[in-house]
């Protein structure tokens, strides 16, 4: 039986990657018809003023983000008294922007890299307190920013972005509010999610009741600590804050930089702006790394600027900021499955030890 299962799960695994690889190819095919086709722009990549500046700068943009990443870890750990260096933390961070890069809903890093730190030595806490601490504070930088930029530049975008990002925003901001009000009132958010998911089941969204409620209860009791350790600890938390937007701000301007290197002449801030919704409306539909849809996205709102190059700057920077994690996070995987390996064969070593006594 277990092998019929884990044959299913395999082809249900291809089937979603072909369907997944189509999507990507077909949103590419149309990007490139609208643009040499029906638009008659010129197929030729041809850099603008200062354009090898503005690449560097975008590819800059990528380091700040893991920079910032990879300090919010040392951060966190130094506040939980237990060592971490550098290249222990960066790891951490590469790995775990692999995984969210390869699961549907942009999700799987989290856990990976909690059982990345239990494997390496960290207690079953520090392991999940330390990845849950990041997470939260990132998610509520993204939440607090796109807010503020729906409040002041409300038209910014044509309307099918700009409801869609508030959708999108909606289903961000879902997670680190649910674990705040479950940090606050655990058992009243137990009884909501238990309402929540009985109507899901009867509706047939879900089909194991009782396994999914212990999984949103472990998860959120897991990161629980981490909201509690931020808010205790003012300066810990006004710390991974600052980073937090410094990385959301980095991220968000990779377009700019990418748009004036191919002579787009659009502002900083008109464009940092767009990009805002362009990250809220993607998280709505979750394809792994959000792939597909964000292509179309950025077509959709940068074309409105009369750039000609935004095909190619709609490439460089999927190349930038997805691509780029795959072939960064490759590496540190292998090294995680070595260890993996090693680690198990200690425990059925120590096994057969103990059967031998």
């Amino acid at each position: 039986m277990g092998i019929n299962n884990s044959g299913k799960t395999g082809k249900k695994h291809i089937l979603w990657m072909l369907l997944f690889v189509a999507l990507n190819i077909a949103v590419i095919t149309w990007t490139a018809y609208r643009e040499f086709h029906v638009k008659s722009r010129p197929a030729s990549f041809s850099l603008g003023e200062y354009g090898v500046f503005y690449l560097l700068a975008a590819l800059g943009c990528q380091g700040v983000i893991f920079l910032t990443e990879t300090l919010k870890l040392l951060f966190t750990a130094r506040f939980l008294s237990k060592k971490m260096t550098f290249r222990a933390a960066f790891e951490t961070v590469a790995l775990g922007k692999y995984y969210d890069s390869i699961t549907p809903t942009g999700g799987g890093g989290q856990p990976l890299q909690m059982y990345w730190l239990h494997l390496n030595g960290y207690s079953a806490r520090e392991a999940a307190v330390i990845p849950a601490v990041s997470f939260i504070t990132r998610q509520l930088s993204a939440v607090v920013l796109a807010l503020i930029v729906f409040a002041f530049w409300p038209r910014i975008v044509p309307d099918t972005i700009r409801f869609t990002a508030y959708a999108g925003l909606f289903f961000c901001a879902i997670p680190p509010c649910t674990e705040i009000a479950f940090s606050l009132h655990p058992k009243a958010i137990k009884t909501l999610l238990a309402w929540i998911l009985k109507l899901a089941a009867k509706l047939r969204l879900v089909k194991d009741y009782d396994g999914t409620l212990k999984k949103v209860i472990n998860t959120l009791t897991q990161y629980q600590d981490g909201f509690i350790l931020i808010a205790q600890k003012k300066s810990l938390s006004a710390g991974l804050v600052a980073l937090s937007v410094l990385c959301r701000f980095a991220l968000c301007s990779i377009p700019f930089f990418v748009l004036r290197a191919l002579g787009c002449p659009a502002s900083y801030l008109r464009l940092l702006c767009m990009t805002v919704y362009i990250y809220a409306a993607i998280t709505l539909i979750p394809t792994p790394g959000n792939s597909g849809v964000s292509e179309g996205a950025f077509y959709l709102v940068f074309s409105e600027i009369g750039s000609e190059g935004i095909f190619w700057a709609m490439l460089l920077w999927r190349l930038i900021c997805y691509y780029s994690l795959l072939l960064i996070g490759l590496p540190y995987l292998g090294r995680q499955v070595e260890v993996f390996r090693d680690k198990k064969t200690e425990t059925e070593t120590d096994t057969e030890s103990g059967r031998d006594v």
